[in-house]
């Protein structure tokens, strides 16, 4: 499961030359279009410190052909290979993602990171009155959960003494049933890691369980009337459209959030420059960042500093060794060495005027 991949110990690996190998397959046949991308990129290793990278390349390649060789395979993925550290690690993956080959000095992880921020686990209750399902949604996959019966009466139309006696009977029914499924909630919450929680089906189960619900949880919460009688598929669209419009609003209050810590001179920073600034000190608390945003800077070999420009000479030492560098996968790493976050978000008209890029401070330096 690509959403228990640990980022931050990705990041902090690295070596001192453009050891890394890394390889994502959108699928198993993408094994074949391999060698011609892996040439290309050798014969970019030609300039400068060209030799040694083209060295560490021929040893990875040697690495992951036999890897290959022996356990090809079938599904998508992600690999990593450094020769240096002897290093390989193959990671499946579940969810889509395009062919790519990458060499720096440490793994290339953006497509990681993008794929945990889209698929985030969210903690989903399908529930009416007769029975609640519990489960996980974890990396693009649902979990087998709990279920629980419900089988809550219907409502009655004779009056009297006995009808009401019967509804207070049904409603301390609902309330038994909407406590035992937050319970089940709960123990999930002390298990899994969420910032999401989905209720779909009745309206009057959904509206028992969201007010059983402990404070800490029920801003978790997003709400969808649905027949749960419906085919399964029918119900797992649906599903989807909940998740996509729960993580596009939070995308957009995030950056609603740092617009206005920016605009009265708060907590708020915006650019690529001002942005990657705030990283290098661990200043970040979070990004938000098109996803189509792919902006190139440089990095120096020799005194390894990271620069927004394209640059023929590092202006901190002087050196005319300099490579280019993908920005976002740089800022990527710095941000999990720090326990900083990013979101990758679909184009917001005023974030993309202000830089297509922003972040929410954790302090600001007095000058």
């Amino acid at each position: 499961m690509f959403a228990e991949v640990d980022l931050r110990a990705l990041a902090e690996m690295s070596s001192t030359d453009r050891a890394f190998l890394s390889v994502y397959l959108s699928e198993p046949r993408s094994i074949g279009s391999l060698p011609a991308r892996l040439r290309r990129l050798r014969k970019a290793l030609t300039s400068g410190n060209g030799d040694d990278e083209r060295e560490h390349l021929d040893q990875n390649l040697s690495m992951l052909r036999q890897y290959l060789e022996d356990r090809s395979p079938d599904t998508p993925c992600c690999l990593f290979v450094c020769w240096a550290l002897d290093y390989l690690r193959h990671i499946p993956l579940t969810a889509p993602v395009s062919d790519s080959v990458h060499i720096d000095r440490g793994p290339y992880i953006r497509p990681l990171a993008e794929l945990q921020d889209e698929y985030e686990n969210v903690a989903v209750v399908l529930a009416d009155n007769s029975r609640a399902r519990v489960y996980m949604v974890s990396s693009a996959v649902a979990e087998e959960g709990q279920t629980l019966r419900g089988n809550v009466k219907n409502h009655v139309r004779k009056g009297g003494w006995s009808q009401q006696r019967y509804e207070r009977r049904r409603d301390k029914q609902l309330h038994d049933y909407a406590k035992r499924i937050v319970e089940v909630l709960e123990q999930l919450s002390r298990e899994e890691s969420f910032r999401r929680i989905v209720l779909a089906g009745g309206r009057e189960i959904m509206r028992e369980v969201h007010d059983a619900l402990p404070q800490r949880l029920q801003h978790m919460v997003a709400e969808d009337p649905m027949d749960l009688h419906r085919d399964e598929s029918s119900i797992n669209s649906d599903l989807m459209e909940v998740f996509e419009e729960q993580e596009r609003a939070s995308e957009r209050d995030l950056w609603s959030r740092i617009r206005e810590e920016y605009l009265r001179g708060g907590l708020g920073v915006v650019g690529m420059g001002d942005v990657l600034a705030a990283a290098k000190i661990g200043q970040v608390e979070t990004v938000v960042v098109e996803r189509s945003y792919n902006p190139e800077g440089t990095r120096c070999r020799d005194c390894d500093a990271l620069h927004p420009q394209m640059l023929q000479k590092c202006p901190e030492c002087g050196s005319n060794s300099i490579c280019e560098v993908g920005l976002i996968n740089e800022l990527v790493r710095l941000l999990e060495t720090t326990s900083a976050s990013i979101d990758f978000v679909d184009p917001i008209e005023t974030l993309t005027e202000s830089g297509r890029i922003a972040a929410l401070l954790r302090y600001r330096i007095r000058t």
